[in-house]
């Protein structure tokens, strides 16, 4: 072998050892990452849209939020997993954030998952809503009893660190805790959270207990509020039939106390064709929340794995001064004034 020859034979040995190395560290750690997305719309009248009038318009979000997320997986060995998950909630009618300034407003963190079971740190979902959601005929839909159950700042959770169990035979339990980070006031922003879950055949049952405390910011300080919320809920199912059920009590100087009651079902007629609907019973003393009762109705049909087209119906009737809307989370004031909705559309998934 003449001294032309070594040098290249010395640098495809050095390649090939690179290239087991890589091999070898794939065949440990392997990795996966998923775009997904969902793309909800459709055309809505609401009566007393601003509080008087009615209107017809395009609304974004009829039965599954639009959004568009990244969520991914490394096998760190042992049954360990590392994991990640980012997701943006839009729009789309216009286009824009569903809560503009925030990049990631339906989490963002980060974790591992093993035999112990889950723990994640970052914005994400609350145990409230982990542990009600599901406990709700309507689910996610925008015509449902979850603004009634979840005030809109305890949907999602910052600065949380969160832990979920493994199953042990039907049960799992959840628990948050999230600081503000403001230095020398350690109850500003404060939220804990636990929940405990059955999930049996064919009865499921479910409780929660959160507790979350006021923010400072420049021009107020209300860490000195708290507000309790406590659940208990329960759903059988019955061959196609699903029956749903449950109470929550809210109490505290954040908001004013109420008690909600709700019951409801899901009833799928065919494979491709389903029907749910639900009844949300406020009780309050106080004037602005009053005694109001939603009234909610939707079915869905199937068109392919991915889309279906669907139909709500809302109804809410207010007492007094209360201002219950029939969208989820509308700010419309409607002291007194009750309002019927109604939203034909059509959502994809990726």
């Amino acid at each position: 072998m003449n001294s032309y020859d070594t040098k290249p034979r010395a640098a495809r040995l050095a390649m090939l050892a690179a290239m087991l190395l890589v091999a070898g560290a794939a065949a440990h750690a392997q990795s996966s990452v998923t775009l997904y997305g969902i793309l909800d719309a459709g055309v809505q009248y609401l009566t007393n849209a601003d509080g008087q009038h009615g209107a017809v318009r395009l609304q974004n979000y009829g039965v599954l939020p639009s959004q568009i997320g990244v969520t991914g997986t490394e096998d760190l060995g042992g049954g360990l997993q590392a994991i990640f998950k980012l997701e943006q909630g839009f729009n789309l009618n216009d286009g824009t954030p569903t809560v503009p300034g925030i990049a990631f407003f339906r989490g963002a963190y980060v974790g591992l998952a093993g035999n112990f079971g889950t723990a994640t740190i970052g914005r994400q979902f609350s145990v409230l809503f982990d542990k009600t959601v599901f406990f709700d005929p309507l689910f996610y839909a925008s015509y449902s009893g979850q603004a009634v159950l979840i005030p809109v700042a305890s949907n999602f959770i910052d600065n949380a660190v969160k832990y979920k169990s493994r199953e042990f035979g039907g049960f799992n339990f959840e628990a948050l805790a999230a600081t503000g980070g403001v230095a020398g006031n350690s109850r500003s922003g404060r939220v804990l959270e636990i929940g405990g879950e059955y999930s049996g055949t064919p009865v499921g049952v479910s409780a929660v207990l959160h507790q979350s405390y006021g923010t400072v910011s420049a021009t107020a300080d209300t860490s000195g509020q708290h507000q309790i919320i406590g659940t208990l809920a329960a759903h059988w199912n019955i061959n196609s039939l699903t029956l749903y059920g449950g109470a929550e009590r809210q109490t505290g100087s954040l908001a004013p106390s109420k008690t909600v009651a709700w019951g409801g079902a899901r009833y799928q007629l065919a494979p491709d064709i389903g029907f749910a609907g639900g009844v949300y019973q406020t009780f309050s003393n106080t004037a602005s929340v009053g005694n109001p009762t939603l009234f909610v109705a939707s079915g869905t049909y199937n068109l392919s794995k991915r889309t279906a087209a669907y139909a709500n119906f809302g109804f809410s009737r207010n007492t007094a001064h209360s201002s219950q809307t029939v969208y989820e989370y509308d700010s419309t004031v409607l002291n007194g004034a009750s309002q019927f909705g109604a939203m034909v559309g059509v959502y994809h998934t990726f």
